[in-house]
């Protein structure tokens, strides 16, 4: 835990320690930036892929869907909201209402 005497407001900094602080921070959030950008990439990549389960992409022609990760997913969810899965039930009307 940071000391409280130690902390130096940015307004009694220079404009080049401040400056310096700001560059950092934004180098930072740029990198965090781009780190969930690529793990975003790559849920989509995964979901969009088939399934390996052979039961489960059975079951998925049978019903007429795709047989992609995303929609064994989504299959999955329901199945738990229909047996009283309150959490379940929640993210499916949060996928709903976000359209």
């Amino acid at each position: 835990m940071a000391n409280e005497q130690n902390l130096v407001p940015m307004n009694q900094r220079t404009k080049s320690e401040a400056r310096e602080i700001s560059r950092k921070g934004g180098v930072a959030s740029g990198k965090v930036r781009r780190q969930r950008a690529d793990l975003k990439r790559s849920f989509e990549t995964l979901l969009s892929s088939e399934v390996n389960n052979e039961q489960m992409r059975e079951l998925l022609i049978r019903l007429g869907y795709d047989p992609t990760n995303e929609m064994a997913l989504a299959l999955v969810i329901l199945q738990k909201a229909l047996n009283g899965d309150v959490k379940a039930f929640t993210k499916i009307q949060d996928v709903i209402d976000s359209e």
